[in-house]
């Protein structure tokens, strides 16, 4: 089974090196004789172009082609090399005119030298006034046997730019004799942007003057004509594969295909541009563009590939893509690619081409082995085609004899470059066609399956007429369930209002007895001044009137002053105590009255040392034995802040509340565990630019993890069952965040430490 792939295989790789080859650069329209030992592009017939014993002399044969490398040149200028009696032996030989112009080193250098040629006509060229085809890029000056024949291109070039021209020139030979044709040959050296392109100096046929403008117009557009037929169907098959990416953007070979046909597109559209560019560097630019738009559609393709069957990018890969890297960049910087690197490339990614084709060969999957079913057809087609060549070539022998054969190798590097061409468009066609069996595929798959859905759709709907007879039975035994279990719901939901109405108001009361209370402590230390200072006073006053009642030698009048002033002095202090006990009243009496929600800048300094003194005294009235450390850190330079008082009072309230009650239950526990402890609640205030804070911080025990999401929650308490109603920090939640579009944290440590922070916009 692998012999006959090794023939395709070894087929498949002469392919790919002709195809590199004409692919870098094609034969100019009038350039048709062969070259000794060249394998594309030549011509020869009955009277080959070869090299008689007579050196340098070369038969021209029936197709005219002159363009070989027979000729001889010089640089220079002399008039005198003109005559056919002149000796070029020591002229640079093998040269020809068509050759890339930087490729002829001295004339690139010189800008101008002589092109001798001598040459004999088939007779066939003799019998219609034979004519010169010359193709030529510059000026030239054609001279036969020593006569001037003409004049091509001005000796101002640079007025318009144009050095390239087509002219056809008569020859004025009527024999078979040999003749001399001498070219005197200018070059305007233009700008190029790489070291090789393809333009020559000229190349030059002898046809008949009846048929050379025909031959060279079809030439042109056969030539033109299947650059562009590629063009177009490079192009047409990119936006099929960008459409199908569009489609599709998970089968991303489709748009590695794209960009490979649009660079085969953009570089066969420009490749038949350079023949109608006017300098060296317009033509350099296309040839430039064409080249790397080659190359680029190469790696394209091979990365295509890889894609195509999923396989990972080896070192096969890379040499391919380095080796067509390193030809290129030599062709920018250095000039003509040797032979030798040139099919190296093409040949190393032929090989690779085929040995990916192959792996995907040797799988299951049909798909994968389109890439070498690709190989196969276009091999098949190269088989056939040379099947036909020789059968040509044999009923030309035998019709025309052995003496004249027309063997056009031309023709045979066009069916190489053909059957290519077919390779490599045979994957993407093919891939396209699978891609397009696989949708339709999809379509039919989907056709059934919504066929199914349909036929589904029957029966869901039967079965949920019959489900919405039940539904609506069971609709009416539901609305009756509800109604009856709102009823109840909506008796609950009323006494579960009043129990938290009584459980408000059990809160307001448990807070204003704790206020109360220490309302009723602090005005005692007042009453208490007052009535001793009143007692002592009528002491003093019953005395003051036994000192008056004796005789007016026996009274002491210093003691009546000293009696009186210690009475002014009590008077004095009664009076300031009563005005203690008056603002502590005036005080309660304004924290009784309902809230009116009216703001008032308050001082935040007075109205919180107020209520610390409130709530350490409303627990000391209920518990003689507790003591603590108060300790405050007001800011001096806290501004006044709109709030509520009585609302931002009851908070502090209760914050400070708590902090009693959590460093009386760790004394507590620590007199029980005999541990000293010094229970101590710290006040701060501060003012951070536009907010101020209040941080009541108490070393008590401190709120576990557990509790601490629930703490602000209504009706949670931690508290023994019946000594809170759970909606203290509640309600001081709802002041802080609602009322004064503040903030309450917490922060705390079991058995160390809690504190809580009220921020509030200055």
């Amino acid at each position: 089974m692998i012999r006959p792939y090794l023939l395709l295989t070894l087929l498949f790789l002469t392919g790919v090196a002709c195809f590199g080859q004409s692919a870098r650069s094609q034969p100019s329209s009038t350039d048709s004789v062969s070259q000794p030992g060249s394998f594309i592009g030549g011509v020869s017939d009955g009277f080959k172009a070869s090299a008689q014993a007579d050196t340098g002399l070369v038969r021209v044969g029936k197709n005219g082609g002159m363009s070989g490398s027979y000729w001889r040149f010089k640089t220079g200028d002399d008039i005198r090399w003109a005559s056919p009696a002149y000796d070029d032996q020591a002229w640079q030989s093998n040269v020809s005119p068509s050759d890339p112009l930087n490729g002829n080193k001295p004339l690139w250098k010189s800008g101008k030298g002589w092109f001798r040629l001598r040459f004999r006509l088939h007779p066939k060229l003799l019998t219609n006034e034979p004519t010169l085809v010359v193709d030529q890029t510059g000026r030239s000056e054609l001279y036969l046997d020593g006569k001037r024949l003409a004049v091509l291109g001005t000796s101002e070039m640079d007025t318009i730019g144009m050095q390239r021209l087509i002219r056809f020139v008569p020859l004025p030979i009527t024999d078979t004799t040999t003749h001399v044709l001498a070219v005197r040959y200018t070059l305007r050296r233009d700008a190029v942007v790489k070291a090789d392109f393809d333009e020559g100096a000229f190349s030059v046929k002898v046809q008949s003057a009846d048929l050379a403008p025909i031959a060279l117009l079809v030439t042109q557009l056969v030539q033109t004509g299947s650059a562009f037929l590629l063009t177009g169907i490079f192009g047409t098959l990119a936006l099929l594969h960008f459409l199908f990416y569009r489609a599709n953007k998970t089968q991303k070979v489709n748009k590695l295909l794209g960009w490979e046909m649009l660079a085969f597109s953009v570089s066969y559209a420009t490749r038949r541009l350079d023949d109608f560019t006017a300098t060296l560097t317009t033509n350099s630019i296309i040839d430039t563009v064409s080249e790397l738009m080659m190359q680029v559609g190469l790696v394209f393709l091979l990365t295509a590939i890889y894609r195509y069957l999923d396989l990972k990018r080896n070192w096969w890969y890379y040499t391919v893509v380095g080796l067509l890297a390193l030809a290129l960049l030599y062709r920018f910087f250095v000039g003509n690619v040797p032979y030798e690197l040139d099919s190296l490339a093409y040949l190393v990614l032929g090989i690779e081409y085929l040995r990916v084709s192959w792996i995907g060969r040797r799988r299951k999957d049909v798909y994968s082995r389109l890439p070498w079913v690709s190989i196969r057809t276009a091999l098949y087609c190269l088989l056939f085609l040379m099947v036909v060549m020789i059968v040509i070539t044999i009923v030309e022998v035998l019709t025309t004899g052995s003496g004249d054969i027309n063997i056009n190798l031309g023709w045979f590097s066009g069916v190489l470059f053909v059957t290519t061409m077919l390779g490599l468009l045979s994957f993407p066609v093919g891939l396209s066609l699978s891609l397009v069996q696989d949708y339709a595929r999809t379509y039919r798959s989907l056709d059934g399956k919504l066929k199914e859905v349909e036929e589904l759709s029957a029966r869901t709907l039967l079965q949920e007429q019959e489900k919405q007879a039940l539904l609506a039975q069971q609709n009416e035994t539901l609305e009756r369930l509800v109604q009856e279990r709102t009823a109840a719901l909506d008796q609950s939901l009323t006494d579960l209002r009043a129990t938290q109405d009584q459980l408000i108001q059990r809160e307001k009361l448990a807070s204003l007895g704790e206020l109360t209370a220490g309302v009723a402590h602090e005005i005692q230390n007042p009453l208490n001044f007052v009535n001793n200072f009143s007692e002592v006073s009528v002491e003093l006053i019953t005395e003051l009137e036994d000192e008056q009642a004796r005789a007016a030698d026996e009274r002491d009048e210093g003691l009546e002053r000293e009696i009186m002033a210690d009475i002014k002095q009590n008077v004095s202090k009664i009076n300031e105590h009563g005005k203690r006990a008056a603002s502590i009243v005036r005080g309660m009496l304004q924290h009784s009255r309902a809230s009116t929600g009216q703001r008032e800048a308050t001082n935040l300094n007075a109205l919180a040392d107020e209520y610390l003194k409130l709530a350490y005294h409303g627990l000391r009235a209920s518990d003689k034995s507790f003591d603590v450390s108060l300790v405050t850190h007001y800011d001096p330079a806290l501004p006044t802040v709109s709030v509520v008082p009585s609302d931002i009072g009851r908070v502090l309230m209760n914050l400070l509340t708590n902090a009693f009650h959590a460093v009386r239950d760790r004394s507590v526990q620590a007199r029980q565990q005999g541990v000293d402890y010094k229970p101590t609640v710290t006040l701060t205030t501060e003012h951070d630019g536009n907010r101020v804070r209040i941080r009541v911080h108490d070393n008590g025990l401190g709120i576990p993890d557990s509790v601490r999401s629930k703490i602000f929650q209504p009706f949670f308490t931690t508290k023994p069952t019946g000594q809170g109603t759970g909606l203290g920090l509640s309600i001081s939640y709802d002041i802080v965040t609602k009322g004064h579009s503040g903030t309450i944290s917490l922060q705390s440590e079991p058995d160390a430490f809690t504190e809580f922070v009220v921020e509030l916009p200055a």
